[in-house]
């Protein structure tokens, strides 16, 4: 081996080289640049050619970012091993080399700056990698071992979500690790630190499920209206949030009680002027105070109205809602404002007994309970029994017909072969055998239990469960992939009532269940079976009464509503049809329609108003005789002439 500077632009390049791609034209400049600022940190590997020439073996990326860098000189190292070998080298040089994991660069990074007093600036330069680069990786410095491991195998979080779970303290990063692989570390082990393996689906860890768990409340200062003094006397404690956007205020503080106090105070000792201190309300709505109602988005402005000022318990923050004074007859009824709730933090939201993935396993195993019971009664069903059956199938979600298994385009539906085999010519052929077999088929192909929105039968099916008696049909329950999908709550709950003994863990009562039944015993839990869906069923139906009873009050309202509306129609379609047909009552009327315009265009005004007087009078007149029969009360007939004479009025001025 022999050392020697020469000039990068004199190497030959090697014509075995087995990187035989395109040079990387971006990754050349930035080792350039690297090498500008550090130097040359390796020297390649060549081999002195019998006519002098230097040939590289190893390093053409090297001698290339030297070029670009524009140096005169550079080292190599001139190797006397046998030729045979410098194939070898180059490709297990390229081969085996490998990038530095996340965590690696991190700690180098990390090690820099603490022993060496680099700026990111400068190690920025150095690496050639951004300034938010180097951000991005200070993030690791938070993160619990297990997920850092994670990450170095190319399986971690995207940047959301890893800002979400490095902000989270360590205790809770390991406490909601240690929740999550609770079911899949060994007996022994710590689930805390389970390590992830090139085995584990690529989808092991929820990363977004996991930093909703670890998500800390975050209340800014630039959304708080009190002042540094106040935060100091409630105890108000800011952080910087260094991955904030640049030019802003981005500290924060996650003491939501505090945060809330310091809120309060402004609305106690602050308020503008002329603003109203708004209260919570239902539902944690702004409620209007006594004597004022809010001003709507469509609303014209007013200049009596006023500025309320509510505090959102959700999100801390200070709402401003226009309001508008109330006159004393709006104020009647109105409701009390409920006094503001004190900011607290939300209680987790309590796991499910049976969790999304055991209901969609329920549901599958229900279907084929349920067709094995109508298999069962194929033979000699009770017509009626078959009749409510098809009943309930119609009644069923999926009643479109949509299936779990469609046919295929073209091909003939389930109801379709049943048609024409009990209608070949039209008629119906009337065997017993034959009508149970496809009214059974039908049924099989229509109702299900599967839990889905657009194919699922729901509660009917489950009934018709009930009326086959498919609770006989339903399996052994106690298997491991089933009993997973229970909480701990419930699976503690399920192994007292087969009065096992309390365990310590989830997996351990999984366990005692499966040992206590056996491989060939029968369990089935009863929110497993068919009889739950009665409860769920008389609910419905209470429900169903109650919105039908509700709509028809409502359509009862709206009757009488328009019976009220239309209690003039008919003087009105009568009005009309006297003045534009010159219709006559009874009585020969003394004046028609065309007379009267006759008059109206008379010469002179006075006389044109008098004479319209008189017309306008009898057309009344005769209105009134046509309307009111001769031997009615005197005072209904001035009624009704009274109200003619208004819309006349009215259809004068229109005109």
């Amino acid at each position: 081996m022999e050392l020697r500077v020469v000039d990068p632009k004199t190497l030959l390049d090697n014509p075995e080289n087995p990187r035989t791609s395109a040079p990387n034209v971006e990754a050349d400049r930035r080792l350039a640049h690297n090498i500008k600022v550090v130097g040359l940190l390796q020297a390649p590997l060549v081999r002195e050619l019998p006519d002098g020439q230097l040939m590289i073996v190893a390093g053409h990326r090297r001698r290339r970012a030297c070029v670009l860098a524009k140096m005169r000189e550079m080292h190599v190292i001139v190797t006397s091993s046998d030729e045979k070998l410098d194939g070898l080298a180059a490709g297990s040089e390229n081969i085996i080399r490998e990038a530095m994991t996340h965590s690696e660069q991190w700690r180098f990074v990390d090690k820099a700056r603490r022993e060496k007093s680099h700026t990111d600036a400068q190690l920025a330069k150095a690496l050639m990698v951004t300034p938010a680069y180097l951000k991005r990786l200070s993030l690791l410095a938070g993160l619990h071992d297990p997920i850092l491991h994670a990450i170095d195998m190319g399986r971690g979080p995207d940047f959301n979500d890893l800002k979400v779970i490095a902000a989270a303290p360590l205790e809770e990063q390991r406490a909601a690790w240690a929740e999550m692989f609770a079911e899949m570390a060994e007996e022994d082990a710590d689930p805390a630190e389970y390590r992830l393996n090139a085995e584990d689906p690529e989808d092991t860890v929820p990363w977004r499920e996991l930093a909703r768990v670890l998500k800390q409340a975050r209340y800014m200062a630039v959304d708080a209206r009190f002042d540094e003094a106040a935060a100091k006397a409630c105890g108000v404690v800011w952080t910087e949030d260094l991955f904030g956007e640049g030019g802003k205020d981005n500290r924060f503080t996650e003491d939501g009680s505090a945060y809330a106090a310091a809120q309060e105070q402004w609305l106690a000792d602050c308020l503008p002027e002329g603003g109203v201190r708004m209260e919570v309300g239902d539902y944690g709505q702004a409620a209007a105070p006594d004597g004022y109602k809010r001003v709507l988005n469509w609303m014209a402005a007013e200049e009596t109205d006023v500025m309320g000022y509510f505090l959102n318990p959700n999100t801390l923050k200070i709402d401003e809602i226009p309001l508008r004074p109330q006159a004393l007859e709006e104020q009647e009824g109105t409701v009390p404002p409920r006094s503001i709730v004190p900011a607290s933090v939300v209680a987790p939201k309590e796991r499910a007994a049976i969790s999304g993935t055991g209901l969609t396993m329920l549901g599958l195993i229900r279907t084929q309970a349920l067709h094995a019971a109508l298999d069962a009664v194929a033979q000699d069903v009770d017509p009626w029994d078959l009749v409510a059956a098809l009943l309930l199938a119609l009644g069923g979600q999926n009643v479109k017909v949509h299936t779990p298994e469609q046919e295929h385009y073209g091909q003939m539906t389930r109801r379709e072969t049943a048609l024409a085999t009990l209608f070949p010519e039209g008629v119906l052929i009337r065997e017993p055998a034959l009508l149970r077999q496809e009214a059974v088929a039908v049924l099989k192909n229509v109702a299900n239990c599967t839990i889905s929105q657009h194919s699922g039968s729901g509660l009917t099916a489950q009934l018709m469960g009930l009326l086959f008696d498919a609770d006989a049909q339903m399996p052994n329950m106690a298997f491991d992939d089933f009993l997973k999908c229970f909480s701990k709550p419930a699976i503690m709950e399920a192994g007292k009532a087969l009065k096992l003994l309390p365990r310590n863990t989830g997996k351990e009562m999984r366990t005692a269940i499966m040992a206590h039944v056996g491989a060939d015993g029968r369990w089935v839990p009863e929110q497993a079976g068919f009889g739950p869906a009665i409860d769920e069923w008389k609910a419905e139906l209470t429900a169903m009464v109650r919105n039908a009873e509700r709509l028809a009050s409502l359509r009862g309202g709206h009757e009488a509503d328009d019976e009220e509306e239309g209690e003039f129609d008919h003087l009105l379609t009568v009005e009309e049809e006297l003045y534009e047909t010159g219709q006559e009552g009874p009585d020969e009327a003394e004046t028609t329609p065309r007379e009267t315009a006759d008059a109206c265009e008379a010469d002179d005004p006075e006389e044109r108003e008098e004479d319209s007087a008189e017309v306008k009078d009898a057309l009344l007149e005769q209105a009134g005789r046509v309307l009111v029969p001769d031997d009615a009360d005197p005072d209904a007939r001035a009624a009704v002439k009274a109200h003619l004479d208004s819309h006349l009025e009215v259809v004068r001025i229109a005109a």
